[in-house]
């Protein structure tokens, strides 16, 4: 499955795609702001997909061909990213353009959540904000959606340029686009996110804890005292069960003979003997051992 090279990646950094503006507004359940902002900055690998995508990449040309064979029209496939003329910032790769004048963007969904009845403009924001941004680059008052979900067939929906949605993209893509410009990182909205930002610094100094930290200290506490609760019940049942089966049986099963628990025998991993390996052979350890690199461990007291 084809995978974009760095010149594609590098023409991307110069600016906010389609795919980019749902992580600057926050409603991207997979991406986050500061991501996005690793990545146009350069300080990180640019994400490049995973199977799921690929697979849908793949599927690409089919459901292309469904949708010409479904309206009629005409799609062609623009070779370059495209810039908007009014707004420099703005980046669009589209997965085509139809002979009338309609911007067509393909999707893969595995789960329905979030998609409407097929013949409307209900699909996820995630995926509208990014029909939108690609009907402002072009300036394309249409939008169309041929979607398979769950594997079923491609079915069509269709969006329609709106000026409120519009200047809010223009907006929050430039406010974020300065940020990247001057080196200003978007605020951490996950743990990943603060990990990234805050875990190679030394960070030697103490801060006096606010009321509000008291709380969030206190709130982790008790959350991690509820999951070794919680662990402990998991531990006790997954002990009834392995008892059940015993010496004689790897799983058990319901009244259709499916699987409902396993406890199968694995095959053991091969393992490096460290400390053998220093001992008997001390230089061999040095030449191929490294130290990583220092990072900050969270805990609390």
């Amino acid at each position: 499955m084809a995978t974009h090279g760095e010149e594609w990646h590098e023409n991307r950094r110069k600016g906010i795609g389609g795919s980019d503006v749902a992580a600057i507004m926050g409603i991207n359940p997979w991406k986050t702001p500061y991501q996005v902002y690793l990545e146009k900055r350069g300080e990180t690998p640019a994400w490049d997909g995973n199977l799921a995508t690929r697979w849908g990449q793949e599927l690409e040309p089919v459901i292309r061909q469904w949708y010409t064979t479904e309206t009629g029209r005409i799609v062609t496939i623009p070779e370059d990213i495209i810039q908007s003329d009014k707004y420099p910032i703005l980046l669009a790769n589209l997965d085509g353009v139809t002979d009338d004048g309609r911007v067509l963007e393909i999707k893969t969904a595995r789960l329905a959540r979030g998609w409407g009845e097929p013949g409307t403009d209900e699909i996820p924001d995630y995926y509208a904000t990014q029909c939108h941004h690609y009907m402002l680059v072009t300036g394309m008052e249409r939008c169309d959606v041929a979607a398979s979900i769950g594997g079923a067939p491609p079915c069509l929906y269709h969006l329609e340029a709106d000026k409120s949605v519009s200047d809010i993209i223009i907006q929050e893509c430039h406010a974020f686009w300065d940020m990247v410009q001057n080196g200003t990182p978007p605020p951490p909205v996950s743990y990943a996110d603060a990990v990234a930002r805050y875990g190679k610094s030394a960070g030697k100094n103490q801060i006096v804890a606010s009321e509000e930290m008291v709380t969030l200290i206190r709130k982790l506490s008790a959350n991690r005292e509820a999951a070794k609760i919680i662990e402990e019940l998991d531990n006790e049942i997954k002990m009834k069960l392995i008892s059940a089966m015993g010496d004689n049986a790897d799983s058990i099963v319901n009244i259709t003979g499916e699987a409902l628990v396993t406890y199968k025998q694995s095959m053991g991993r091969r393992l490096l003997d460290i400390e053998s390996l220093k001992k008997e052979s001390p230089d061999i350890y040095l030449k191929y051992s490294k130290t990583g690199n220092p990072y900050r461990r969270f805990l609390i007291k």
